[in-house]
This record gives C-alpha cells, structure tokens and sequence, in this order.
C-alpha cells in the first residue's frame, strides 16, 4: 500500500474528492483485475490492517500496476511506521498491509 501518488507528491487538495481521480478519501485504490481476483466489486467495504494499524474503506477501481493499493494520506497514516525514515529524513510513504472484505 502506499499514500502518495508519484507526480502528486505533496500537492493533494485535502477535500472530500479527489479532482483527479475522482476517489473519495475514504477510496482504497485497486487494479481492476487484482479486484476481480479477490472477489471484490467496486464500492464494496474493505479493512486494510498490519501490526501498526487498521483502515476501513471502500474499493476503487484504478488503472495501477498489480498488486498493488493506495490510499489517501493523511487517512494511511495509521499503517505507516513512524519511525522509518531514508537518511534524508523523509517518511516511508509505503507498507505491506492484509486486505479483507468486510460486510
């Protein structure tokens, strides 16, 4: 999973829709075929969740490479370790997470 989208780094509008995808912040992004694979439709419930925290959303379907997720920051931010930086300083924006359906 990760929270920052490549040519956005830094410049999201914190509203409730994203301009660009058109997600809302609640929207955990997914590749259309990873989605079909695990059963999942879009809108349909999820909970991302690792050893630092737990995230409740809802499916969107993007065009993204497989395998992976993404999420709006700040919302991620309760699957991210704090405490890992770069040497620069900079947060690790990405995290290995579990996702399951929910009802």
């Amino acid at each position: 999973m990760a929270t920052r989208r490549g040519k956005q780094f830094n410049s999201m509008v914190q509203s409730k829709k994203d301009a660009i995808t058109g997600a809302m912040r609640e929207a955990v992004l997914i590749n259309p075929i990873d989605a079909e694979n695990l059963s999942l439709k879009d809108g349909d419930k999820v909970l991302l969740k690792n050893d630092l925290g737990e995230f409740q959303g809802r499916v969107y379907l993007a065009p993204m490479k497989p395998g992976n997720l993404q999420v709006h920051w700040p919302e991620g931010n309760v699957l991210l370790d704090k405490g890992k930086r770069s040497v620069e300083g900079v947060p690790d924006y990405n995290a290995l997470v579990c996702l399951e359906k929910l009802d």
